[in-house]
């Protein structure tokens, strides 16, 4: 037996059967008689279309992240004797990430970009697995089972599989500089997928930040992020640097200890305290002599 769900709809469909024939020799009316027929054909036209429907395709979701191994079922079986007759393909858009096909080698057949990095199993419902994954890795695959029919391969069955891919952004790096009557604030975070946004927070307040970037890997996909907020605040007060990438979000907090002018002046006492010590040294020194 190749089809769990083709064995239910079959048994569904005999079922049916039964209870119309049934109904049919119990209930009188010449009425019904007459439109049983029409009735059951058209109650099996309805179970045909949800078999071949069941049987022709299926779509599943996946998640995973950058550098795991994922495995798609194709929902599948073929017996080992019969294997002669069939053809499987698992393709990504238009490149074949694992195939079989009778007196052909899977490697001759496959993308240059999953060699090494893709396995079928023919005996656990055709099965693919793909590791380490990789952002250009994400989409939608197709599993596609043929079998010789007729001196023809014709299609009996199709699984689509809709793959996303997430790389989780590291908490924020923030850095704190003073500039000429204002700080400059730094936060930055890197090698994140998807797309993130970032935002600067004080007191429930979005601000408007300045100079923010990101910047995507031509090669890995993964994104970089930095931003800039330029404060003139001389208060203490907290500010808070949120990542948001799909559904996730990281953030740091950035404490602004005092303003620019009263940190200035600090530095400016902290300078001039040696000098003046060590003139009050040498006035008590004249003075005993």
């Amino acid at each position: 037996m190749r089809c769990g769900s083709y064995c239910n709809l079959e048994k569904k469909r005999k079922e049916l059967v039964f209870d119309l024939r049934h109904l049919e020799g119990n209930l009188p009316g010449l009425e019904l008689r007459m439109a049983q027929p029409k009735l059951l054909h058209f109650m099996l036209l309805c179970l045909l279309y949800m078999a071949h429907a069941g049987l022709s395709s299926g779509e599943t979701k996946v998640t995973r992240a950058v550098k795991e191994a994922v495995t798609f079922p194709c929902n599948y079986e073929i017996p080992e004797k019969e294997r002669t007759y069939y053809r499987v393909y698992w393709q990504h858009d238009t490149k074949v990430v694992q195939a079989y096909v009778p007196g052909r080698r899977g490697e001759d057949l496959i993308d240059l970009s999953y060699v090494n990095r893709t396995v079928m199993e023919m005996a656990n419902n055709l099965s693919v697995t793909i590791f380490p994954l990789q952002v250009p890795d994400e989409g939608t695959y197709e599993c596609i089972v043929q079998r010789l029919v007729g001196g023809q391969y014709k299609r009996v069955h199709k699984q689509d599989v809709q793959l996303s891919i997430s790389a989780d952004f590291p908490e924020p790096t923030t850095e704190v500089y003073e500039e000429t009557g204002y700080w400059r604030m730094t936060c930055s975070s890197r090698q994140g997928y998807p797309q993130p946004k970032l935002s600067w927070v004080n007191n429930g307040k979005v601000l408007t930040s300045v100079n923010t970037s990101i910047f995507q890997d031509p090669v890995t996909k993964l994104y970089d992020i930095q931003s800039e907020l330029h404060i003139n605040q001389t208060n203490n007060s907290l500010f808070i640097c949120s990542i948001d990438y799909g559904d996730s979000r990281v953030s740091a907090n950035v404490t602004l200890p005092k303003g620019p002018d009263s940190w200035s002046g600090a530095l400016i006492i902290a300078a001039t305290l040696p000098s003046i010590f060590f003139l009050i040294a040498m006035i008590l020194l004249v003075y005993q002599c």
